[in-house]
């Protein structure tokens, strides 16, 4: 779990995961790309108070570094994980991301079936949360992947192996699980955070593509939309424990524990 000013949501985010995990990596602080535009080295939000009352858990690391970019973050991360298990499985879960308890069982079948068929990362969908609860986006993103001796992640979410000569990121090694869902509430953060995301990524491709820019925007009532993803209204049931989020009251009205009106 790569982390930094993520209060809103990191406490859920860790609470959802860590009973249903072996262990579990926080990785803390903004990258070299992001502090060349300005940005703190350490989250001053509240994240590092947070993440450091999960300290005395036996299933949590946290590192506190500055890498280059996002793979670089990943990958100090990961290399704690294979430390800790090296010949099983990882998970990225971010600090806005939020799986429902029953979803973990299915996660491990689907690692016993991939080792039986050679694969070694699947992505998930994501139920990616626009301005509320009520909005969302549907993506997909890698999420689970295969821990081996020299795997490595090469940009924020694809990897290769290259102890299994697995140096390109496609299929038969990688697979689709679209029925494996999470909830994503990236765009749920405020402007200031949004516009710290999209200034890194407009950043960080303007030397190999000048012509980049980063699909997500604000208008002027501060709401984020994008014109190439479809926004759906969403009438399922959030995760028990965001029903206590104050967004869920915010969106849905009721007291803290999500009781409506």
């Amino acid at each position: 779990m790569t982390v930094y000013e993520e209060q809103s949501f990191i406490d859920y985010a860790i609470r959802s995961c860590l009973p249903y995990v072996d262990d579990l990596v926080i990785v803390e602080g903004s990258y070299q790309e992001v502090l060349a535009l300005g940005a703190t080295p350490r989250s001053h939000d509240g994240t590092i108070q947070i993440i450091e009352n999960y300290r005395s858990n036996p299933k949590v690391d946290i590192l506190y570094v500055n890498a280059q970019t996002d793979k670089d973050q990943r990958n100090l991360g990961l290399q704690r994980i294979k430390e800790l298990n090296p010949d099983d499985w990882c998970i990225i879960v971010d600090s806005d991301e939020i799986y429902d308890k029953n979803t973990f069982s299915i996660i491990k079948n689907l690692c016993q079936k991939m080792e039986k068929q050679n694969q070694y990362a699947a992505y998930f969908s994501s139920l990616t949360f626009v301005n509320d609860m009520k909005h969302y986006t549907m993506q997909e993103f890698p999420r689970l992947f295969k821990i081996t001796k020299d795997c490595q992640f090469v940009n924020d979410n694809y990897m290769i192996w290259p102890d299994k000569d697995i140096m390109q990121w496609a299929s038969p090694w990688v697979i689709k699980q679209p029925n494996i869902k999470y909830w994503h509430y990236a765009f749920c953060k405020g402007t200031e955070k949004f516009l710290q995301k999209k200034n890194w990524w407009n950043s960080r491709f303007k030397e190999t593509n000048p012509n980049f820019e980063y699909d997500w925007y604000v208008d002027k009532d501060g709401k984020f939309y994008s014109p190439n993803h479809k926004i759906f209204l969403y009438d399922g049931k959030h995760p028990d424990i965001m029903q206590k989020h104050p967004l869920y009251k915010q969106t849905y009205g009721g007291n803290a524990n999500g009781d409506e009106k």
